[in-house]
């Protein structure tokens, strides 16, 4: 008996080398999993990729062009039904989509990622597209995955599960190379390269609050940029990663660093970086109790997720982070 006898499929046609290869990908993750039934979306959001004619898929209506609200709109749909789990074909960015509409559901299928984009380091990839048929369903263990819940005013935007940064660039790959890369274009789906800036005017703030208070990290043009992530063990004993490895240490989940320069940037020679002026930084620690607070940012910096845009903001935004521990579940191997 297969333990998986209902299972969801979202597929982001856009993501890697498109739908044809990412069809194919969701075939062979399917195969694999050998489940009864498969709920997916219309047209190329999943149910292109499968033999529909023979009863054991279900389709729901979603918006017909290949988008963030496509995934979304799915996710939403596949969130509340009874399903052992829901398999994604995608980057860290479809992840991530996916990921903050489950966080809102009480009791979601855990997820299974398939790792189809350009670069995949997103901890929700339980594996890369090229190992989609090496999912023996012995093999996936539950597990609770610790998330950054970023909101705009009431609003959740995404959960990450590496960083959040808000800035006018992120690193993609432009011409077979790592670029950085204008958050205006890839918003709008292409990779253009862009020049990293400073997202601080005298109105910007950045704070820590909780129930003792609000304390202030960094105010000005002291904030060239924010970085919103995860403590790892790996920072255990590097103590050059500042207060980060405080935070390993402690058995704390995550951490706000602010930079008085832009700091998620791949363009700079050796040189360049060796005469750069000293960057000066302020962090924080936090837990499930605190909330980071950011306002006042340039006007056109972006709200980004594990990599990945969401959303563009204006001056008088609200933009808040928090940690919360098993966000999702996800199949891991």
């Amino acid at each position: 008996m297969s333990r998986f006898k209902s299972v969801g499929l979202i597929i982001n046609p856009a993501a890697g080398r498109g739908f044809a290869a990412n069809a194919a990908i969701a075939r062979r993750a399917l195969a694999a999993l050998h489940p009864n039934t498969v709920h997916t979306g219309r047209g190329q959001a999943g149910a292109d990729a499968l033999d529909m004619s023979n009863g054991k898929s279900v389709a729901y209506r979603v918006p017909a062009d290949a988008s963030r609200l496509q995934t979304l709109e799915l996710a939403r749909q596949l969130a509340i039904q009874a399903l052992d789990a829901v398999l994604v074909v995608g980057g860290d960015g479809t992840l991530a989509d996916v990921a903050v509409v489950f966080a809102g559901v009480k009791n979601a299928p855990p997820l299974i990622g398939i790792g189809a984009g350009s670069t995949n380091a997103g901890a929700l990839i339980t594996c890369p597209g090229s190992q989609a048929d090496r999912l023996v369903p012995e093999d996936l263990n539950l597990v609770g995955m610790t998330g950054l819940l970023a909101s705009i005013g009431d609003t959740a935007i995404g959960v990450g599960f590496n960083d959040c940064v808000l800035g006018f660039t992120v690193v993609a790959t432009i011409d077979g190379r790592l670029r950085d890369a204008s958050v205006l274009e890839k918003l709008s789906g292409h990779n253009v390269a862009g020049e990293p800036r400073t997202i601080g005017l005298p109105s910007t703030s950045v704070s820590t609050r909780n129930s003792r208070g609000q304390v202030t990290l960094a105010t000005g043009e002291a904030v060239g940029t924010v970085i919103v992530g995860l403590a790892e063990r790996g920072f255990i004993a590097k103590a050059i990663t500042g207060g980060v490895c405080l935070a390993s240490f402690a058995g704390l989940p995550a951490g706000c660093l602010v930079a008085d320069q832009p700091l998620a940037r791949v363009e700079l020679s050796s040189m360049q970086t060796l005469a750069l002026p000293p960057i000066h930084s302020s962090y924080v620690s936090f837990d499930e109790d605190d909330q980071i607070l950011v306002t006042g940012v340039r006007d056109g910096t972006a709200l980004c997720v594990d990599g990945t845009p969401l959303q563009l903001l204006k001056r008088d935004d609200i933009v808040s982070f928090q940690v919360r521990r098993d966000t999702v579940r996800a199949l891991k191997l």
